[in-house]
C-alpha cells in the first residue's frame, strides 16, 4: 500500500490496479472515498483500460480476429509495477504481457500518475505505443466512488440532500445507455444540467453520461455532510454518473472518461469504434483530471 499525506489529505494506493483506496480528511478524519462494500460495490476507484464501459457482447474484431473482452477493460485487476513515491506523489506503470495480449493484441505502457497538493489529487494517465509500426487504439477513464449521506425516507433509504451540478451550467449532450449497458446515440439529447438533486432512482437506467468539454467542472454536493468534491477533466470527452440500482448505496461516482461504451449499433471493429483514441507508433498521450475535497 502506498500512502501520500501533506497538511489536508491522507491518501492510499493499492498495487493492484494502481485502484485509490482511501482519501481522509485529516481536520475532521472523514473518508471521502467509498470503502468498497461487497453488499453494493466491492470496489473503491478502478481505472478503466483499455476500453471504457462494455462492448456489444463482449467482443470486438481487429485484424480479421476476433477478441473478448468484459466491461472496463483489464487493467483494474492486473498488479501495477511501482515506479516512483515521494510524500506527495506516486507513479505506477503496467506494460504488456502474453495474458493480455489474449484480449488485445498491442504493445502498450500505462503510467498513473497520483499528485497531491493541498487538499486536490491529480490523477493523470500516460499511455505509450512503444510500437515502431502499428497504431494503438484504446480508450481509458476512471471510476472513484464517493461516500454520501443517507436517511431513512419512509421504508427505503434515501441519499439525504445529495445534487451535483456541473460549471458554466447550460446544455450538455446526454446519451441513454439501453438495459444491456450500450449507448444508444439516436436517443441522445442536449439536456439543462444546474442543479441536479440525486434520489436512488435517479440511476433505475443505469449511468447518467454527459459528454463534456475541456472546460466543464463536476460538482458533487452532500449538504448533510457538508461536503464539496469538484472534479475538473482533461482530454476527458464524457461524464458518467452513477450509483447502484435498485440497490441504496450510500455512494456515487463521477466518472471521468475518454471513451464510452459501444452504441447499440456498433459495427464490433475497434478501428470503428466510437470515441476511439488512435495512438501512432512510438506516440504518447496523456490524460488526467483533479479532484478537489472541502469538508465543513
Amino acid at each position: 500500500m502506498i500512502t501520500l499525506e501533506n497538511d489536508y489529505l491522507i491518501v492510499k494506493i493499492k498495487e493492484e490496479g494502481a485502484e485509490l483506496v482511501s482519501i481522509v480528511d485529516k481536520k475532521t478524519d472523514y473518508e471521502f472515498l467509498w470503502q468498497a462494500d461487497e453488499k453494493y460495490w466491492a470496489r473503491h476507484a478502478p481505472v478503466l483500460f483499455p476500453i471504457v464501459g462494455k462492448l456489444k457482447d463482449d467482443t470486438y474484431q481487429y485484424d480479421d480476429k476476433e477478441y473478448h473482452m468484459t466491461q472496463h477493460g483489464f487493467a483494474r485487476d492486473l498488479p501495477f509495477h511501482v515506479q516512483n513515491v515521494t510524500s506527495n506523489s506516486a507513479s505506477l506503470y503496467l506494460k504488456n504481457t502474453d495474458e493480455t495480449h489474449e484480449k488485445y493484441p498491442f504493445e502498450f505502457s500505462l503510467q498513473i500518475n497520483y499528485i497531491l497538493h493541498y487538499s486536490s489529487i491529480t490523477v493523470s494517465y500516460e499511455i505509450l505505443n512503444p510500437s515502431t509500426d502499428k497504431t494503438l487504439y484504446y480508450s481509458i477513464g476512471g471510476h472513484p466512488a464517493f461516500n454520501v449521506s443517507q436517511s431513512p425516507s419512509g421504508s427505503k433509504e434515501e441519499f439525504d440532500d445529495v445534487s451535483f451540478r456541473f460549471e458554466p451550467a447550460g446544455q450538455y449532450l446526454q446519451i441513454p445507455l439501453s438495459k444491456d449497458g450500450l449507448t444508444t446515440p439516436n436517443k441522445a439529447k442536449y439536456v439543462e444540467v444546474n442543479e441536479v438533486p440525486l434520489k436512488h432512482t435517479t440511476f433505475k437506467n443505469d449511468a447518467l453520461i454527459y459528454q463534456i468539454s475541456q472546460q466543464t467542472e463536476i460538482v458533487l454536493e452532500d449538504k448533510a455532510n457538508d461536503v464539496a468534491i469538484r472534479m475538473k477533466p482533461n482530454r476527458m470527452d464524457f461524464v458518467g454518473i452513477w450509483s447502484p440500482y435498485p440497490k441504496r448505496a450510500p455512494f456515487v461516482c463521477i466518472e471521468p472518461w475518454s471513451g464510452i461504451a459501444d452504441p447499440d449499433n456498433t459495427t464490433g471493429h475497434l478501428a470503428e469504434k466510437y470515441a476511439i483514441h488512435e495512438l501512432r507508433a512510438s506516440q504518447l498521450m496523456t490524460h488526467d483530471y483533479t479532484i478537489s475535497f472541502s469538508k465543513n
